[in-house]
């Protein structure tokens, strides 16, 4: 480092210092703190300074944007992390008080997202083993949170144990071990003293501990005690070394973290406290006046007490001020979104003056009135000068899709263009027929386009499209494919939106200029889903069946009952009935091979006098119509399908759905599969087929029996499986929550998305200076971290 850089350095840490001795009040550096660092930062700029050094310069210079604004408790850390940064830089420059005494030798700094090889004791093998947990930076480590926890703060001695308690105990080896034989499966025996008293400990299937512990060591031990003929063993489950330059091991509270092959839990806490204990105090993002609105814990001392709790209370709050700036972090990105979206834009307006009575009025049925609700929400928002952006969802077969009629008629009225995307070819043949039979009486007449059209009908169709003579397409995701261009594209309907991405829905909606927008899910949503992963949106809902709508009567049938499935679908078919068997697409490659194997067996066996037919979706376009062409005209008294019927299709003289391997699906779609049959004016049956014998599955299939309320089994389905493993979460581009749970932090949720979009509303650009580190946390949420250092 040249001279004029440590002259620049000793005097920034001169300043510093005593800035700190005045209590952080920003009148040691002429012209305040903030513009001292940035001077820093731009002189070592071009220097020899390490990169990673650099990388935290500016990193450092970027928080103490505003420094003159903050309170002085939030300055303070931004103060000691700049003297121990700059110290680092210039280890020869002292950072105590005192300019004679020399400082001691520390290790440098770390920020989050150094390696984990930076620490001491982390080479590239352990580094390697760590990636298998998915740690590769000191923040990864920081991020990886204790599975559970074991209260060492009360060690026990032989003479409180009672046999089978398990217990934490402290042991010293009082002699050489010994084994069991054979070796292979053999059990070591390690003889110590605990509490004076002399005890053994065993070591099931681990015969190697008889040599590596040594006469002398002290150790905790966690274990099963057995207690026989006076004598006292310990069945070990874990066993640590105790070190002095160590991380507390007994008296305390200890994490016990999710680990790997080669990497010890004695290992992940070493690291975890050496991170903890090199890493620069983190600024907390959150506002001071939130933090005491909420009573949150400052981050700093939330992660420290995460991992090395003083009790249990404060973990549980260590843990809410976690769970808490994640789902707020999220809250804030969507609510960001939400004031995006709602920008005013002239041209959204859409009027089409009379067209929702003119489609209610040319209707063989009358609305519901959660149908009516849901138009009109849907009408105002096209009539506003800012798109519309709405999530509609509710109950199977609740007559969504003549809330989309209606947007689409809106648009075409108005003369402009409107697209509904669809998942499949199924589905989106399905609602083109459905709609061309309810815009007919309006004049309006749906082009469809999907990766199944001809050449020739494919032209016309983009032809149309892009010269404005054609008003309104419904598609798959051919919709949004490079070739597809729209004169003028005002409204997008996405129907099934779980099953597309956040870029191939803003794909479509690129097609126009801000178009109007709304999404349609199949089943209902739960509350705390729908906060976390649409609360961007407005939202509908439709809780209401039209009349004439039954709910299916359900019964799980074990595999000893398989025969009477087939018995009561030939019943009902020697009724006049139709019926759907539907079989789970287990992998992708798969999923032709298992519906022909059933169809097969069916055919061949137990309904070989009906009539049978196959669909799936590795059929072609013109196959698979013709197939639900012959079933919707009666001609197939069973259709063999695997899941692609769950939606759009409507056959009301099918009153019964046998679904195999039932255990395959979850309990939303399983409720989508049998609202197939909910449209039939005869009492519909679904059959559950499972060759199951978890108690576990068979008890979540057994909520089908019990409800058929959407709403109820949405939140059950949730509940069970976890938001992660639902496709509405997969694809929504939510970031993955280490510490939040959807359902145990509801609360929490609620209140993060009222602060978020407080804050939101008050200062939209983040632009005043207690939320300008909100700025930060809004791009860790964009990049799928919700909270850091």
């Amino acid at each position: 480092m040249n001279q004029a850089a440590a002259t620049t350095i000793r005097h920034c840490l001169h300043v510093l210092r005593l800035e700190r001795r005045r209590g952080c009040d920003d009148t040691a550096a002429p012209g305040g703190a903030e513009k001292l660092i940035r001077h820093v930062v731009g002189q070592l700029a071009g220097t020899d300074v390490p990169d990673r050094a650099g990388e935290a310069l500016r990193r450092l210079e970027r928080d103490c944007r505003g420094y003159a604004d903050l309170a002085p408790e939030r300055r303070r850390p931004l103060v000691e992390r700049a003297l121990r940064l700059l110290a680092a830089i210039a280890p020869d420059t002292p950072e105590p008080e005192s300019e004679s005494t020399p400082a001691p030798h520390r290790p440098a700094p770390l920020a989050w997202d150094d390696p984990v090889t930076e620490l001491t004791g982390v080479g590239p093998a352990r580094a390697e083993a760590l990636e298998r947990l998915g740690v590769r930076t000191i923040g990864d480590l920081l991020r990886h949170c204790p599975a559970r926890y074991e209260d060492r703060r009360h060690i026990l001695s032989p003479r409180e144990l009672q046999h089978g308690q398990n217990a934490v105990v402290r042991v010293t080896v009082a002699g050489p071990g010994r084994r069991t034989k054979p070796w292979r499966g053999a059990t070591a025996i390690i003889p110590v003293e605990c509490g004076g008293e002399p005890a053994d400990l065993l070591f099931f299937h681990q015969p190697w501990r008889a040599d590596q512990l040594q006469r002398g060591e002290e150790l905790i031990v966690v274990g099963t005690a057995r207690l026989q003929g006076g004598k006292v063993a310990i069945a070990v489950s874990e066993c640590e070394r105790i070190k002095a330059d160590g991380p507390p091991q007994t008296g305390c509270i200890v994490p016990v973290y999710p680990g790997t092959e080669g990497i010890s839990q004695r290992m992940l806490r070493g690291w975890v406290q050496q991170s903890l204990k090199r890493c620069e105090p983190p600024a907390d993002p959150l506002p001071e006046c939130l933090r005491e609105h909420r009573e949150l814990m400052p981050l700093a001392e939330a992660i420290g007490e995460l991992h090395f709790p003083a009790n249990l209370p404060r973990q549980r709050r260590a843990r809410h001020r976690l769970a808490y700036q994640e789902l707020f972090a999220l809250q804030l990105a969507l609510a960001r979104r939400r004031a995006e979206a709602r920008a005013p834009e002239k041209r959204a307006a859409l009027r089409a003056e009379g067209v929702d009575a003119e489609l209610v009025g040319s209707l063989p049925f009358k609305p519901t009135a959660a149908q009516s609700r849901a138009m009109a929400e849907v009408l105002r928002d096209l009539a506003a000068e800012r798109p519309a952006h709405r999530l509609i969802h509710g109950e199977v077969a609740s007559g969504k899709t003549l809330v989309a009629a209606l947007a689409l008629a809106v648009a075409a009225r108005a003369g402009r263009q409107a697209a509904m995307m669809a998942p499949t070819e199924v589905l989106a043949e399905q609602h083109h027929e459905t709609l061309a039979q309810m815009l007919a009486p309006l004049g309006i007449e749906p082009v469809l386009l999907t990766g199944g059209l001809d050449t020739e009908g494919r032209g016309a169709a983009l032809q149309g499209l892009e010269d404005g003579t054609l008003r309104c397409a419904v598609g798959t995701h051919a919709l949004f494919s490079e070739g597809v261009r729209f004169a003028d594209l005002a409204v997008v309907v996405i129907d099934e939106q779980h099953r597309f991405g956040v870029r191939q829905r803003a794909r479509l909606s690129a097609k126009g200029a801000r178009p109007n927008v709304l999404v349609m899910s199949a089943t209902p949503i739960p509350r705390t889903l729908a906060l976390a992963v649409y609360g961007d949106f407005d939202v509908s809902v439709i809780d209401e069946l039209p009349p004439g709508r039954r709910s299916p009567h359900t019964r799980l049938l074990p595999p000893d009952r398989r025969e009477h499935a087939w018995e009561f679908v030939r019943r009902r078919v020697a009724e006049g009935r139709q019926a759907y068997v539907v079989c789970p697409a287990i992998e992708p490659s798969q999923e032709m091979a298992a519906a022909e194997q059933t169809f097969d067996e069916l055919a061949s066996g137990p309904l070989r006098d009906l009539r049978l037919d196959l669909v799936h979706g590795r059929l072609d376009a013109e196959s698979r119509q013709a197939v639900m062409a012959h079933f919707r005209r009666g001609e197939v008294d069973v259709l063999v399908s695997t899941s692609l019927i769950e939606v759009g299709v409507n056959v009301p003289n099918a009153t019964t759905i046998v679904i195999e391997d039932a255990e395959r699906f979850g309990l939303a779609q399983l409720h989508q599969l049998r609202g197939r049959v909910a449209r039939a004016g005869h009492q519909p049956w679904c059959l559950l087929l499972s060759g199951s014998d978890s108690p576990e599955s068979l008890d979540r299939l057994a909520v089908l029996t019990r409800t058929s309320d959407g709403f109820e089994i949405a939140e059950e389905d949730l509940m069970r499986r976890g938001p992660g493993e639902l496709d509405g979460v997969r694809q929504s581009g939510l970031p993955a929550l280490r510490i939040a749970s959807l359902m145990a932090d509801a609360a929490a949720l609620a209140e993060a998305r009222d602060d978020a979009f407080a804050i939101i509303h008050r200062d939209p650009a983040l632009a005043l200076p207690e939320h300008l580190p909100l700025r930060d946390l809004l791009e860790q949420a964009r990049g799928g971290e919700l909270w850091t250092l």
